[in-house]
C-alpha cells in the first residue's frame, strides 16, 4: 500500500509518516501515486482527510463516512486504511453533514425543516457531528461542502429538477388538465375526503 500526504505542516507529516512506515505502508510527501491523505488546507487534493487534535490525529474517509484512526492514535491509521475502522457517522449525522454541505444553515430549526426532523433531533445530530469531528464550525462546513462536491452532488446550487418520467408512463395526478395552476386548500373538514359534521 502506498500513501501520498498533502500538507504544508511538516509536524503533521512527522506524526503521520513514522506510524505508517512502522506498519509497512509506503509514504511520500506531495508526490507519487497512491491513496492521497490531505489536511484541511488541501481538501481538493485528498481522498482521505486528517487534522490535528490534542490527542493526536483524526483521519476521516468521506466515502465510508468513517474515521480511520481510533482514539486519534496515528498508529491505528494503517489498520483503518486496511478496513478496521474507528467511529462511523450515524445515518442521521450523515444526513445533517450532507445538508450542511448543500448550504443549509447550521441551526437546528433550519436543519429540522430541511430534513423533516424535530429541532431537538437536528440539534442532537449536529452535536454528534461536532463531537466526532472536533472541528470548528467553519472547518466542518468547509469539509461538508467539499464532501458534497466530491460525491458528485455539485447541482446543490441549482433548483431541484421536476419529475422525470419515461414517455408514456402514467404518473398519478398528471392526467390531462390536472396538476396545472396553484394548489388549492381543501375545504375545511374535508382534508382527508371525509365530510365534516356540521
Amino acid at each position: 500500500m502506498r500513501v501520498v500526504v498533502w500538507t504544508d505542516d511538516l509536524s503533521l507529516y512527522a506524526r503521520l509518516a513514522p506510524a505508517l512506515w512502522a506498519a509497512g505502508v509506503a509514504v511520500s510527501w506531495r508526490e507519487g501515486e497512491g491513496l492521497t491523505l490531505a489536511d484541511l488546507a488541501h481538501l481538493e487534493r485528498g481522498e482521505v482527510f486528517f487534522w490535528p487534535t490534542p490527542w493526536g490525529l483524526r483521519v476521516y474517509d468521506p466515502r465510508r463516512r468513517a474515521f480511520l484512526t481510533r482514539k486519534d492514535d496515528p498508529k491505528t491509521l494503517a489498520e483503518g486504511l486496511r478496513g478496521r475502522l474507528g467511529l462511523r457517522l450515524t445515518g442521521r449525522e450523515a444526513e445533517v453533514l450532507e445538508a450542511l454541505g448543500r448550504g443549509v444553515a447550521p441551526r437546528p430549526s433550519a436543519l429540522g425543516r430541511a430534513l423533516g426532523l424535530a429541532p431537538w433531533q437536528a440539534r442532537f445530530a449536529l452535536q454528534g457531528l461536532a463531537r466526532k469531528f472536533g472541528l470548528s464550525l467553519e472547518a466542518l462546513l468547509c469539509l461538508a461542502r467539499h464532501q458534497v462536491q466530491v460525491a458528485g452532488l455539485q447541482d446543490h446550487l441549482d433548483p431541484p429538477p421536476g419529475r422525470e418520467v419515461e414517455p408514456g408512463l402514467h404518473v398519478p395526478g398528471e392526467e390531462e388538465g390536472e396538476g396545472e395552476g396553484a394548489l388549492e386548500a381543501p375545504p375545511v373538514g374535508q382534508a382527508l375526503g371525509v365530510e365534516a359534521f356540521q
